[in-house]
């Protein structure tokens, strides 16, 4: 299974996999892929998004919060069933984004 098919499973099926969807839930799912693959792309998502963020030093899933309800934003406002829903979109979309990207510049190579 790829990126692409992976993140669909996420965005659309996450409940079916760890229950309530929720978006620690997705973002542990996310490492535990990223680890299975064992070619360190959440590394350099983490890399791209610090730069998005003119250098933080935050993970990449808070920084995803971030770009969702603002600055200053952490899980402790995520209150309701939609909000969780949003960052889930929001992290899956800045991945395909990210991962979009990076074959753009494998394949000028």
């Amino acid at each position: 299974m790829g990126w692409e098919e992976f993140l669909w499973h996420v965005e659309k099926r996450l409940g079916l996999y760890v229950g309530r969807p929720r978006y620690e839930r997705a973002f542990s799912m996310l490492t535990g892929f990223d680890l299975g693959r064992g070619q360190g792309e959440l590394a350099a998502f983490q890399q791209w998004m610090s730069a998005r963020h003119h250098g933080s030093s935050l993970a990449f899933w808070s920084l995803v919060l971030s770009e969702t309800f603002g600055d200053g934003s952490n899980e402790d406002g995520l209150v309701s069933d939609d909000d969780h829903k949003r960052a889930i979109s929001n992290l899956c979309r800045l991945l395909r984004e990210f991962l979009g990207q990076q074959v753009s510049i494998a394949d000028q190579r």
